[in-house]
């Protein structure tokens, strides 16, 4: 079966998953190096989920107000596409 949704969405997983559960005393070192990794980009994570939370919060203001030129109306609904391809990529 096809994956619904992109590899960016597992990697997200992965590395939450990585930052939440320590690294076990027992476990193998090349599989306690892999989690560890995954657990160094945590922040990177983070900061691509905070700047897509602000651009589609500005996006949907700008389209639900309606208060906007249609030009920059056609904007937001671009940032919107490009937003959630971004993260079914």
């Amino acid at each position: 079966m096809k994956q619904l949704f992109g590899k960016q969405l597992a990697f997200v997983a992965s590395v939450l998953d990585a930052k939440r559960q320590p690294v076990n005393a027992g476990i193998d070192p090349a599989k306690a190096q892999a989690r560890a990794s995954l657990a160094g980009q945590y922040s990177k994570v983070v900061m691509q989920i905070v700047v897509s939370c602000a651009i589609l919060a500005f996006s949907f203001y700008v389209i639900l107000t309606r208060e906007s030129a249609e030009p920059i109306q056609k904007a937001a609904f671009g940032f919107i596409g490009t937003v959630v391809g971004y993260w079914l990529r």
